[in-house]
């Protein structure tokens, strides 16, 4: 249950467990998540792989529709006379025809009357009479060529001839041989079956992404292997209740007759656009609830997991792909088959942590500045590999928290940043920054020089960091403190530190009016809200009237503000008779202008949690101890081993280690517990 607990010989574990003997030769690897398979556990489980390729991908609309006849290409035959068919030439829906072809032959007085008019004016030969007569004969629907005759014969016609007005097939027939025909019933219908229409559905929730430049290619189940290409027609107006689908009309070229009407088919629109990414065959990717991963190929045999952020799935190219929008590099190997066997042989417990960054627990990494987006903040960044994802060198694309200034960033320059993983799985950057260690440049004055060696600043709003005009106490690197110029305008530079906390490492003096510029700029306020801030403190004391409250703060590692004593306003919802005054509190500030700290609530802290237990190893850069504990009851958590973030507050280097110790473990908004300190024998650490 819990890999890292081991011990020389046979026991049990904290749980009670039997310990498992492990050889020589099968020590776990050093990686917890890793896994080593022989060839033959290869060949047995069905391992397969694939390379992460770059795709030609873009935004599909997969649909389905049914083929019908080209109206546009369609004809109905009427007659303009009543009268008897002596002779029908088309017998059956579905008979060919070429245009000009006789369809039937129908007798009708009317037409005898006219014809006979025509035959009297000839014989008459009155120009104007033969001409109103010939007109009266097209108006009843006779074609010129059977006037002619009509005119070399010098003969009556009894019957009319009824013609095919194009070429094509048959598709309605009502005419019937000796059938008395009027005007108002449709006689023949033919239609050119060479170009047809498919009429498809598109979902309401595609519609925005629809368009009339779309291309569209159709399958259909009877041909397999067959695609026909084809373009949009039309877009219809109105979106049909019942299906709430838009019908959209697709031509097709079916110059071989293969498509017909009512048959079905599967339609994919693609648009004319697209870019190109990474793809990685669909199978490959394990989806949790809360991550994505691949399992990777590492070595002969070796295979470990990573944390992915995926785009789209199965909707663009030749499909059963997904794209990969962070976390593997071209070439890479991922595991198709057999992923989830190979998975849950992974030692996840030790990886996960840190293969979804936190923003309390975020990935570091320096880079070079391909893209800025200022506008939408998003940024394309070719960093190094990133051990704390397990990722290779790559190119990334991430989105920029609101409250990273932007200013100081060109694209070209070296910069470093930290990544976390939000709701939405995709890592975006909380921090940014150019990489020369400088973070951002204040100005101010500096009042004094602190017992301590830290300089006491008065300074102008850094919105860089978000922090407003305020007194505190800073530390310094690389000059001493004493060659700090006193009561003086200057410019400062600050590096943030591992622990997050920011160090004056340069001072400039300035000349405020000439600064004026500067320091209006810096005076701004950044347009949006920041993310509210969590830290413990204790409320001194309240001035209800003001709506102050004076403060004592541990450090603020979001912002890099070291622990201290100020005055904050109080939001407007805030009683200030309800604050708990002189106790250790959960302090929560707003941000409204991304600078401006206000106290918004505070929830006073629960005691520690006591439990026994013996603390296995601490990493010191990582802020983590490795404890074996016993039960919590207060809990409901059985004995166990597992990593605890340590409280900045503990220094890690005098924690006992191997000892049986009483531990103080802090209950987190989260539910995560930190180790605040430890007792021995009644001596608190």
């Amino acid at each position: 249950m819990d890999p890292n607990f081991r011990q020389p010989g046979p026991g049990k574990s904290p749980m009670g467990m039997d310990l498992i003997p492990v050889m020589a030769g099968e020590e776990p690897a050093s990686d917890a998540s890793e896994v080593k398979l022989s060839g033959t556990e290869i060949n047995a489980i069905g391992v397969r792989t694939a390379i992460a390729q770059s795709s030609e991908i873009s935004e599909q609309i997969e649909t389905v529709g049914n083929v019908a006849y080209d109206d546009h290409l369609t004809s109905h035959v009427h007659t303009r006379v009543d009268g008897w068919i002596e002779a029908l030439n088309v017998r059956a829906v579905g008979d060919p025809v070429k245009k000009g072809d006789v369809l039937f032959e129908m007798f009708s007085q009317t037409i005898g009357s006219s014809s006979s008019d025509l035959v009297r004016a000839l014989e008459a030969g009155n120009p104007r009479i033969i001409s109103a007569a010939r007109n009266a004969l097209r108006s009843q629907g006779m074609s010129d060529a059977q006037i002619k005759r009509i005119e070399a014969s010098g003969e009556l016609a009894r019957n009319i001839e009824v013609l095919a007005p194009q070429d094509g097939v048959v598709i309605s027939l009502e005419a019937a041989e000796g059938m008395f025909l009027r005007p108002d019933v449709r006689a023949v219908s033919i239609t050119d079956p060479r170009d047809v229409w498919l009429i498809v559905d598109v979902f309401e929730r595609d519609i925005a992404r629809l368009s009339a430049n779309m291309r569209a290619l159709a399958r259909f189940d009877h041909l397999p292997g067959r695609l026909f290409e084809g373009e949009i027609d039309y877009i219809y107006p109105a979106l049909d209740a019942r299906t709430r689908t838009l019908p959209v009309r697709l031509r097709l070229d079916n110059e071989d007759g293969l498509l017909r009407p009512g048959m079905f088919g599967t339609v994919t629109l693609v648009p004319e656009a697209s870019r190109t990414a990474l793809t990685v065959p669909t199978e490959a990717i394990i989806r949790t609830g809360s991550a994505e991963r691949v399992i990777l190929k590492t070595g002969n045999g070796t295979f470990k997991p990573r944390l992915v952020t995926t785009g789209l799935r199965d909707s663009f190219g030749e499909g059963g792909r997904t794209e990969i929008m962070q976390g593997l590099a071209p070439g890479e190997e991922v595991v198709a088959s057999a992923q989830f066997l190979i998975d849950s042989e992974s030692a996840l417990s030790a990886g996960l942590m840190r293969m979804a960054p936190t923003d309390d627990a975020p990935a570091r990494g320096t880079g070079t500045l391909v893209a800025l987006d200022r506008e939408t903040r998003i940024t394309t960044i070719r960093h190094g590999a990133l051990a704390a994802l397990d990722w290779p060198a790559m190119t990334s694309r991430f989105a920029l928290r609101s409250d990273i200034a932007l200013e100081r960033l060109e694209v070209g320059q070296e910069v470093t940043f930290m990544a976390a993983r939000g709701a939405d799985g995709l890592l975006s950057l909380i921090e940014l920054g150019a990489d020369d260690g400088i973070a951002a440049t204040g100005q101010g004055k500096i009042l004094a020089v602190t017992d301590e060696g830290k300089l006491t600043v008065a300074h102008e709003p850094i919105p860089e960091l978000g922090w407003p005009a305020m007194q505190m106490d800073m530390d310094v690197a690389g000059f001493a403190p004493s060659e700090a110029p006193l009561d003086q305008p200057i410019e400062f530079d600050l590096a943030k530190g591992e622990d997050g906390l920011f160090t004056i490492v340069a001072l400039r003096g300035t000349d405020m009016a000439a600064g004026s510029d500067t320091a209006a700029s810096n005076a701004a306020a950044p347009e949006a809200a920041a993310p509210p801030i969590t830290v413990s403190g204790t409320i001194d004391a309240v001035d209800a009237a003001a709506r102050m409250a004076t403060i004592t703060h541990g450090p603020i590692a979001e912002i890099g503000m070291p622990g201290m004593t100020m005055e904050f306003a109080l939001t407007e919802g805030l009683d200030p008779a309800a604050l708990p005054v002189g106790e250790v509190a959960q302090l929560t500030f707003a941000r409204p202008d991304g600078m401006t700290m206000i106290l918004a609530e505070a929830a006073p802290t629960a005691p520690p949690m006591e439990v026994n237990g013996m603390i296995n190893s601490v990493d010191a850069s990582a802020g983590t101890a490795n404890i074996t504990h016993g039960p919590m009851t207060e809990i409901g958590m059985p004995g166990m081993t597992m990593d605890f973030a340590v409280a900045p507050s503990v220094e890690a280097s005098s924690l006992p280690l191997g000892q049986e110790v009483t531990l103080e473990l802090a209950r987190n908004p989260d539910f995560s517990l930190t180790l605040v300190g430890t007792r021995n024998a009644g001596a608190a650490q």
